[in-house]
């Protein structure tokens, strides 16, 4: 069985497709929408992370007689940052985003500094934890053991 088309019909069903076509396409140079992915979850607690090994650097450097107390804390900080940027596909070396909001002058006596320290881990450690519970499973022990480690480091400064 043979079908028939007319000719004109295959034309013109040509014709509209390469309209069709035609005008629906642009010049890729000419393209500047640019994709941006959502930023991560974990973006905000690599930030406050940052803040907090930064924070431990102040206090070192105005009350070096601490360094052997909190530069293995400060260490510790340092190694999250890498971990998280890590796991956000970020660049571990940095640059990181940086909060918002400016830090607040750092204590001029040490005892203040230290209760400053002591309150920023628990914070800390409260962030993490949420982050652990609202992470996926896959950065479950990742999170954990962040928080674990800034429930440890409460109890050196205390």
């Amino acid at each position: 069985m043979r079908v028939s088309i007319p000719r004109r019909a295959v034309l013109a069903g040509a014709a509209a497709l390469a309209a069709g076509l035609a005008s629906g396409c642009d010049i890729p140079t000419q393209r500047t929408a640019v994709w941006h992915p959502a930023p991560d979850v974990l973006l905000p607690l690599l930030q406050r992370t940052v803040e907090l090994r930064d924070r431990y650097g102040e206090v070192l450097a105005a009350f070096p007689a601490l360094q052997d107390r909190l530069g293995p804390l400060k260490d510790d900080h340092a190694q999250h940052v890498v971990a998280l940027a890590r796991e956000i596909g970020m660049p571990e070396e940095g640059p990181f985003p940086q909060p918002s909001a400016s830090a607040s002058a750092l204590p001029t006596e040490q005892g203040a500094a230290l209760t400053e320290l002591i309150n920023l881990e628990r914070k800390g450690r409260e962030d993490a934890e949420g982050a652990c519970i609202a992470a996926p499973s896959y950065r479950a022990a990742l999170l954990g053991s962040i928080a674990a480690c800034r429930a440890g480091h409460v109890e050196v400064l205390t």
